[in-house]
């Protein structure tokens, strides 16, 4: 029998199910396929992934093919450091111009239009693009969204001149909760046809999340040889992130999906659907 199918988002974000499903043995019998989040998206939806992280807006897009994972999820209460945008003028002066968007994820485009018309009242002009700072994004564009390793690189190298917005931060000034980035789903068709599957797939998420928390500096450790940021950047970072998918973050998500909905962004407001699995 075919090994089932997990994607692994291969940001620091998920450094401790990274190191829990590595060093912690929980990626054995697993199939675990590395992306970034706009491709995990897409293949998940697909089903050519069994279960994986998803941009929370895709959940809402595609409700009927994806139900959730119950206590899953990679949230923050506010400031994050990996959402970052980088711009050559003020966010309330974007009107009408031009604003380059990450190519890698999906909620960060809609959690930027959001803000950008709730909060100062303007409509960029939008496109994606896949230049970095170093690429020379900001010749052509006033602004550029970045997510992940990419966000948190420039949240750490600023350049003179240029203004630096941690979305997060922002969203906790526009709304005063939490947001949550991305969700644990499974394809409906896999959960219908392997719930043995579904279940142990599940258990061996939440406990290689659980080892990677309890062995973080050793991890953060290892990740530090393979990133511009010290070890101590990756705990403090991780630090300002939320794991879970409680009542809290249950709240905060759907009101995002309102707001969103409100802008046209998704089609409706879904109803959480979750898995019928044991936590």
């Amino acid at each position: 029998m075919d090994k089932p199918r997990l994607g692994h988002i291969n940001f620091i974000n998920c450094l401790p199910l990274d190191w829990g499903l590595t060093e912690g043995g929980q990626g054995t019998g697993l199939e675990v396929r590395p992306a970034v989040p706009s491709a995990l998206n897409r293949l998940v939806v697909a089903g050519d992934l069994d279960i994986s992280p998803v941009s929370s807006i895709i959940y809402a897009q595609n409700a009927d093919k994806l139900l959730l994972l119950p206590g899953l999820s990679i949230s923050a209460p506010g400031a994050l450091q990996s959402i970052v945008v980088v711009a050559r003028k003020p966010l309330a002066e974007l009107a009408g111009r031009p604003v380059a968007l990450t190519a890698k994820s999906a909620t960060s485009h809609g959690l930027l239009k959001i803000i950008l018309k709730k909060a100062y009242g303007v409509e960029p002009v939008y496109s994606v693009s896949p230049l970095s700072l170093a690429e020379g994004v900001l010749e052509s564009a006033d602004a550029a969204l970045y997510i992940g390793d990419d966000a948190l690189f420039a949240y750490h190298n600023r350049q003179e001149g240029l203004l630096y917005y941690d979305l997060g931060n922002e969203w906790r000034k526009l709304t005063g909760g939490a947001m949550v980035y991305a969700l644990w789903v499974v394809n409906r068709g896999f959960a219908a046809r392997r719930p043995d599957q579904l279940q142990l797939i599940y258990d061996k998420v939440r406990a290689g999340f659980a080892y990677g928390l309890a062995h973080l500096e050793a991890a953060a450790a290892a990740r530090a040889g393979r990133t511009p940021l010290t070890a101590a950047q990756v705990v403090h970072y991780i630090g300002l992130l939320d794991y879970r998918l409680d009542e809290p973050q249950c709240r905060a998500l759907t009101n995002y999906y309102r707001l969103a909905a409100e802008l046209r962004l998704i089609p409706s407001v879904p109803t959480l659907q979750f898995a019928a699995v044991t936590p």
